[in-house]
């Protein structure tokens, strides 16, 4: 396994062969909420960004996992290229594969964006997509307004109130980029949207990510340790697994 992606077909099949066809269950992340909490159940996601590619390449990670028996999460971004009636075509399909479809949160950072109030932008987008879909889970996305100077500024799942920051400020600071538009951070319940969780915020003892097109620790060190340091959540962007699919679509 590569540190660094992008990643290919040979990368997918270890992930497969050393730690997902290892599991006892493969997941979504509503089903952990649920309580399936097992340390040999993994919890696995995807958080599709706004990147070429990330949608359709979604699509093909579903179908795969579904082929061999694995269901997951997909957390698709409300303010992305893709997002619009196809996506939620989209959307349908990866529920018929047997997967969950949540909302990958945006709204601190659009709202800077767009001067207008982040709990209408969540609200619309949770409308727009629960037309198609059942959606019951959240994450936050990392925008790149989320950081200046190097200094967090904000996490947009500070916008319910069962995710402080405390380290990053307080729960009710302005939240502003410094060019003019600030407003007033008043979290709310996470049920006000009619959502249940946050995979951020699920209890877990073992976290891969490929954030930034890199893993978060050593993938040696997780296969290693895989059932004896409690349920492991897996993370990956789509975005960062194109290349998995490329010799399937030369072939055909």
């Amino acid at each position: 396994m590569r540190a660094a992606g992008p990643f290919d077909a040979a990368d997918l099949a270890e992930l497969d062969e050393r730690l997902l066809s290892r599991a006892t269950r493969v997941v979504p992340m509503r089903d952990v909420f649920k309580g399936d909490a097992g340390e040999r159940v993994i919890g696995l996601r995807h958080d599709v960004d706004d990147n070429e590619g990330s949608l359709e390449t979604a699509l093909r990670l579903a179908e795969w996992e579904c082929e061999h028996g694995y269901a997951s999460t997909y957390f698709l971004l409300h303010d992305s290229h893709y997002w619009g009636d196809d996506m939620l075509v989209v959307a349908e399909q990866l529920e018929e594969l047997g997967h969950e479809v949540g909302i990958h949160v945006n709204a601190i950072a659009e709202a800077l964006r767009q001067c207008r109030d982040p709990n209408v932008i969540l609200l619309e987008a949770l409308t727009y997509l629960r037309a198609a879909v059942r959606v019951v889970g959240c994450v936050a996305h990392g925008d790149s307004l989320c950081q200046r100077g190097g200094s967090l500024l904000f996490v947009n799942d500070e916008l319910f109130s069962e995710s402080p920051r405390p380290e990053v400020g307080s729960a009710s600071r302005l939240i502003t980029t410094g060019e003019g538009y600030e407003f007033p951070l008043a979290p709310i319940p996470r049920s006000t949207y009619g959502l249940e969780y946050d995979a951020n915020w699920l209890s877990r003892g073992d976290y891969l990510s490929d954030s930034g097109a890199r893993w978060s620790q050593p993938f040696e060190h997780v296969v290693s340790g895989f059932g004896e340091r409690g349920q492991l959540h897996i993370l990956q962007h789509p975005d960062w697994w194109i290349q998995a699919f490329v010799s399937e679509e030369v072939a055909a």
